[in-house]
C-alpha cells in the first residue's frame, strides 16, 4: 500500500536536503516505513540515528503537529495526507 504524505524539514534537515517540503510516497503506513524509505532518498540519516543505528525520538519527528513518540514511536499510523516534520534533534530535547 502506498501513502503520501507532506514531508517537511525545518533547520539542518532543510539545508542538507536543499529544500523544506515535499509530496512524499513510500510503501507502508507506519512512522518506520516513511523513515527507511526517506533515508533511501534524502542524505539525512547521521543527522536521526545514533551510534548504534537507531533511530533517535527527541524532538525530532513530528506527526501533524505532535511528537511521534507519543504516538507510537516508529510503530505510529501514517496516513495518507499527514504532515511528517523531521526536525534536527536538540540538546534542550533530550
Amino acid at each position: 500500500m502506498m501513502t503520501t504524505v507532506t514531508l517537511r524539514f525545518t533547520g539542518e534537515m532543510w539545508a542538507r536536503v536543499g529544500f523544506g517540503s515535499t509530496q512524499f510516497s513510500f510503501e507502508g503506513d507506519t512512522l518506520g516505513a516513511l523513515l527507511r524509505a526517506a533515508f533511501t532518498q534524502f542524505d539525512v540519516r547521521d543527522v536521526t540515528l545514533d551510534a548504534n543505528k537507531q533511530f533517535v525520538f527527541r524532538s525530532g519527528v513530528l506527526i501533524n503537529g505532535r511528537s511521534a513518540k507519543f504516538l507510537g514511536g516508529l510503530n505510529a499510523p501514517i496516513r495518507n495526507g499527514d504532515e511528517v516534520i523531521l526536525m534536527r534533534p536538540s540538546l534542550g530535547a533530550m
